[in-house]
């Protein structure tokens, strides 16, 4: 979760599992869904019309490419330590997702994710098509 002091700064969506809700950045074009943006840290493993169950990992010190998400399910494999940044870059937040925690969240606006810790971070998500 993220620190108390940031949490009223931000819109009303889920902020759970980790994964930051961010206001979204005022850009020309919407941003690309986490897979098509950085494939290197979101890879589909399974899908059928509705559906995609994405595996994530970032390595320690690996920073995922500007993206959104839609509404999602999040299951978190292995503790992590991340740091957040909106799509233009600034740092927002830390935050420390638990393995074992599973969440359902609103999309996600625009962000970056960077992993500051010394293992890679693990995450299943489920999003619609």
């Amino acid at each position: 979760m993220l620190p108390k002091a940031i949490l009223p700064a931000l819109p009303a969506c889920s902020l759970v599992a980790g994964l930051l809700c961010t206001a979204a950045a005022a850009t020309a074009q919407p941003l690309p869904r986490s897979h098509i943006a950085s494939p290197e840290v979101y890879t589909v493993i399974a899908e059928n019309e509705q559906y995609l169950v994405i595996a994530a990992t970032w390595k320690p010190g690996q920073k995922d490419k500007p993206h959104a998400h839609a509404s999602s399910g999040v299951y978190v494999l292995t503790d992590c330590s991340l740091r957040y940044y909106n799509a233009d870059g600034k740092l927002l937040a830390e935050g420390h997702p638990v393995a074992g925690r599973a969440v359902v969240q609103n999309p996600i606006a625009g962000h970056i994710v960077e992993n500051v810790g010394n293992g890679d971070c693990k995450l299943i998500m489920f999003e619609p098509k």
